[in-house]
């Protein structure tokens, strides 16, 4: 199985982290019950309240406006008062301390809208509008705020709603007519906002009744009197600069900031306040910081392989910027170092419950391509386009992307709403592979056939197992299982992975011949170490799933990710390591006991793997995969 790119990286970063935490001889070991905690990332549930997979007690907490200079609205909150002033998706920065993996207490919840204003525009096609210059882009688990659905429905409905969720009739242009006053929580991105919530502007927290537009984003074009956010011109004066915010250095060109004003029009807005937004954390935290975003730019150093990749609009260094790409969603958590650094722990995909394809394009119209699978994709200007073979530039246009398609192996990320796919990322990559890879949800009413045959569908094409051997069925944990035990836990909606033979007979027009089937959990855990045992998946894959490179290799052993694991004669080793270490090509995974080959010529040092451990008696090697 691939492994996304990120998850090759993961330990290169934590590894030269680790180096700077274990400087000066301190003991970094650290009471969970006394971890200070600062978390930031959408609600995600309530009942106390639930961010970044956490639950956080609530009862303790302030409740802070960010928007209406820091002023708190609620102390020692019932969950009933939270929810009357927040909702699901809102963004907000928790502050407090972790009780254990899985819970905490939050002394103060602060909660800031991204934008407000009015829609001056709206794309169905890839599920975006625009408010004040700024492209604003729906996902299936945006939440919809009810009174908006109220409005285009003509009847009550009992809470809000993912937009996912909606009704085919529900479109976007009658749910968002231009003109609507709407305040987003949500991402910063690329040239506007990723949503997590949308909701009616005229609500404002705290009962009040006036509107102020607002706007955040990353300083262009910068005079004396103007500067540029996106396609927003913002005309200010050095009264709106806020004193306490802009008291060692004025305005910058490159700062994230946040804009309160009047807007004069569509695309200006007159300035009363501008604030900086480019710092998350106090000058004298050193806990643990818990950060959801996605990737705004990615900046090399001059020399060597890091630099800093911008989430939020605040800068994180890395010592290995390749495998991260500009418009991922991901989660990271970390300990902050006395240096100022960020100790990784762990790296989360938040975009892995998405349509994925790896295939070869066969043919273009100008306008979209078809796969061997005979998946039509149709970029828009919402797909950010890349091409690994001739271009260092990774946002292609539309045309310069489909120019050079046809006959190339290209990947794709997207998501189904209302029927169609809205494709986020497509990429033509570099390399000979020739096989088919297809992740997504099983269709409703697509599952044929019994334990000892069947099919289903992904997206109109069928999957057929009858290729499949019982070392090549995964479960989410990414354990075999057998053909009965996966046509068992087989159900309408489960996200699965299927990949082809390694020389692409089995991808044809409306039917992948799978040579592995894998079900898989709706978030991807990319790494996370034995300090790092979260349990926000219904399975242990985080905590059993390990990936690093290796070191310190015997007949018997070797160590990664800060752990020695043992290997035994029913450890599975994954057919590209086997096919490296002879030279030809095998056509399936295999026990260690089955093959003639040593660990020692399987294994070198300083490779990328990952591994599923089995912890019930030591630290155990269930398989072994590269990556």
């Amino acid at each position: 199985m691939k492994i996304n790119e990120l998850a090759s990286a993961v330990s290169t970063i934590l590894l030269a982290s680790a180096l700077t935490a274990c400087g000066g001889g301190s003991d970094d070991s650290v009471d969970l019950s006394a971890r200070e905690v600062t978390s930031s990332g959408s609600i995600t549930q309530f009942g106390s309240i639930y961010v970044n997979g956490v639950r956080y007690e609530t009862t303790s907490a302030k409740l802070i406006s960010s928007d209406d200079n820091n002023k708190v609205l609620l102390t020692n909150p019932t969950n009933a008062q939270l929810q009357a002033m927040i909702g699901l998706g809102q963004i907000v920065t928790v502050k407090g301390t972790r009780s254990d993996d899985s819970n905490g207490v939050a002394t103060s919840i602060s909660f800031d809208n991204e934008l407000a204003g009015e829609v001056s525009s709206v794309s169905v096609s890839d599920s975006s509008f625009v408010i004040l210059g700024q492209t604003v882009s729906l996902t299936p688990d945006t939440i919809i705020d009810d009174s908006l659905i109220e409005a285009l429905r003509g009847t009550e409905v009992p809470d809000d709603m993912r937009f996912g969720d909606l009704l085919v009739s529900d479109t976007l242009d009658l749910l968002l007519p231009v003109g609507t006053l709407l305040s987003v929580s949500g991402f910063p991105s690329q040239n506007g906002f990723e949503a997590t919530r949308i909701e009616d502007g005229r609500h404002v927290a705290g009962g009040g009744t006036s509107f102020e537009a607002e706007v955040k984003g990353t300083v262009r074009n910068l005079t004396s009197s103007s500067f540029e956010l996106n396609a927003l011109t913002v005309l200010y004066d050095s009264s709106a600069l806020d004193s306490e915010d802009f008291s060692d250095s004025g305005l910058e060109e490159g700062m994230f900031v946040e804009v309160h004003g009047t807007a004069d029009s569509d695309t200006q807005i007159t300035a009363s306040r501008i604030e900086r937004e480019d710092e998350l954390l106090d000058d004298d935290f050193n806990g643990e910081l818990e950060l959801e975003g996605i990737v705004q730019k990615i900046t090399p150093d001059t020399s060597g392989t890091g630099g800093i990749i911008i989430i939020n609009g605040i800068d994180i260094r890395v010592n290995d910027i390749s495998p991260f790409s500009e418009g991922l969603l991901i989660e990271i958590k970390g300990q902050l170092q006395n240096d100022g650094s960020l100790s990784i722990s762990r790296i989360k995909d938040e975009q892995e419950n998405t349509l994925r394809i790896e295939d070869i394009a066969v043919s273009t119209d100008g306008t979209k391509f078809t796969t061997r699978l005979g998946l039509d994709i149709t970029p828009t200007e919402r797909s950010r386009l890349e091409d690994d073979t001739i271009y260092d530039d990774d946002n292609l246009s539309i045309t310069d992307f489909l120019n050079n398609v046809s006959d190339r192996r290209i990947e794709a990320r997207g998501f189904p709403v209302n029927g169609d796919i809205v494709w986020s990322r497509i990429e033509i990559e570099k390399g000979s592979d020739t096989d088919c890879r297809l992740r997504g949800a099983v269709e409703t009413g697509s599952i044929s056939g019994d334990a000892n045959s069947f099919s289903f569908r992904i997206e109109g094409i069928t999957i057929n197992v009858s290729n499949v051997i019982s070392n090549n069925f995964k479960s989410g944990s990414n354990l075999s299982m057998t053909k009965a035990e996966f046509f068992a836990q087989l159900d309408e909606g489960d996200i699965v992975q299927a990949q082809s033979d390694k020389s692409g007979t089995g991808c044809n027009s409306g039917e992948l011949t799978a040579r592995e089937v894998e079900l898989e959990p709706d978030d991807s855990v990319l790494l996370s170490t034995s300090d790092d045992n979260s349990n926000d998946t219904p399975d242990d894959s985080g905590h059993n799933q390990l990936i690093g490179s290796v070191s310190n290799i015997s007949a018997s052993s070797f160590d990664l990710a800060g752990e020695t694991i043992t290997v035994t004669d029913a450890t599975i080793i994954d057919d590209s390591i086997i096919e490296d270490a002879r030279g030809v090509e095998v056509n399936q995974d295999a026990a260690l006991g089955d093959i003639s080959e040593t660990l020692e010529q399987l294994l070198s040092e300083g490779m990328g793997l990952e591994v599923i451990v089995d912890r019930s008696n030591g630290v155990v090697a269930v398989s072994i995969e590269d990556i």
